[in-house]
């Protein structure tokens, strides 16, 4: 490579890695501004409690996330130029996102009792709540994820730095009005919001920069893992205890056959082993294709 080029490529990666690091650290930001909130509004047993709540809603979805990214980017940077490749790459991410996630949100949003109390201890109870807030936020999280990063690959840093940052306005401003009138669980209802704020605006910039469209599945799957999730997350507060985890437990059941099955007709029956395949016929797993 010659000086020129290796400047070139240098500072194309500069400019992504400044992006990132942006990102990274209004999230760290946000996090910390939230605490402190929490803090002042609430108390010191509140923080502890909220982070707590935020430690295990975040786990399995930033796993999640982390090992889908990458993959995912480099491939979607490759084909960058090309709309229609682009959004169907983007579409086809989110799909598989979604079906992963959603079993899990659920499994979180049922046992979230349980979850606390195994991973600290009774005491951390009143934070059963808060996580349940948390799961729902992470939920958007999931399905925004992937489209934004369309911003980041046609090279539109400073836009996803100004997305970022209005996330982050939003996130505060919302956690403080929310702190203030329902407490800890407020913390949870703002990072909710924020997403739903934050899914409209990276949308309609998407859309913009690429013409990108749900595919018919995403709607499909959204639609149905949402108002599964939506279902559990509700009957937490107008059923009884017990009411609700038999509820969160069939729909948890349901969601993980559903997202297996639909995975499976994803994938090539020759990627999976054959002593795996013998097994889903007996659970009414096998995909079409799949002997």
């Amino acid at each position: 490579m010659t000086t020129s080029q290796v400047k070139l490529e240098a500072v194309a990666l500069f400019r992504l890695g400044v992006a990132f690091l942006a990102s990274g650290l209004m999230v760290m930001g946000v996090a910390y501004a939230v605490r402190i909130i929490v803090l002042r509004e609430v108390g010191v047993e509140a923080a502890g409690f909220y982070q707590a709540a935020w430690a295990l809603g975040a786990l399995y979805v930033g796993l999640l996330l982390q090992a889908m990214g990458a993959d995912f980017y480099p491939r979607l940077t490759a084909v960058a130029t090309d709309n229609i490749e682009c959004n169907r790459l983007v579409n086809e991410q989110a799909h598989v996102s979604l079906l992963l996630a959603g079993p899990g949100v659920i499994a979180t949003l049922t046992l979230a009792h349980f979850v606390i109390t195994l991973f600290y201890s009774h005491d951390f109870v009143p934070a059963v709540g808060l996580l349940r807030w948390i799961c729902l936020g992470m939920t958007l999280r999931v399905i925004i994820w992937p489209i934004g990063y369309i911003v980041l690959a046609k090279g539109e840093q400073t836009l996803f730095f100004l997305t970022e940052l209005a996330w982050t306005l939003v996130h505060i401003g919302l956690a403080w009005v929310y702190i203030q009138s329902h407490g800890l669980t407020g913390a949870g209802i703002a990072f909710f919001g924020s997403y739903i704020f934050h899914g409209f605006l990276i949308y309609q910039v998407v859309r913009r920069l690429s013409g990108f469209r749900w595919s018919a599945p995403n709607r499909r799957t959204g639609l149905l893992l949402l108002t599964v999730i939506g279902i559990v997350f509700c009957g937490f507060y107008v059923f009884s205890p017990a009411v609700a985890m038999s509820v969160g437990g069939v729909a948890c059941i349901l969601s993980s056959l559903y997202s297996a099955r639909t995975l499976l007709t994803l994938v090539p029956s020759e990627h999976i082993p054959h002593s795996m395949r013998r097994l889903f016929p007996l659970v009414g797993l096998a995909p079409t294709g799949i002997r």
